[in-house]
């Protein structure tokens, strides 16, 4: 999770945090919580 916001953040040309950084584990917690929840769907799962 930490290498796609890495990559997102270069993508805005803003700059990253270092790997294992507080600030990366903040944004991962805050969108496992904003995903509570939800349903799981991915294309490789099939029932």
């Amino acid at each position: 999770m930490q290498r796609r916001l890495c990559n997102c953040f270069i993508g805005v040309r803003a700059e990253p945090y270092a790997y294992g950084a507080p600030e990366y584990v903040e944004l991962e917690y805050f969108l496992m919580w904003r995903a509570r929840g939800m349903k799981m769907e991915s294309p490789a799962v099939r029932p």
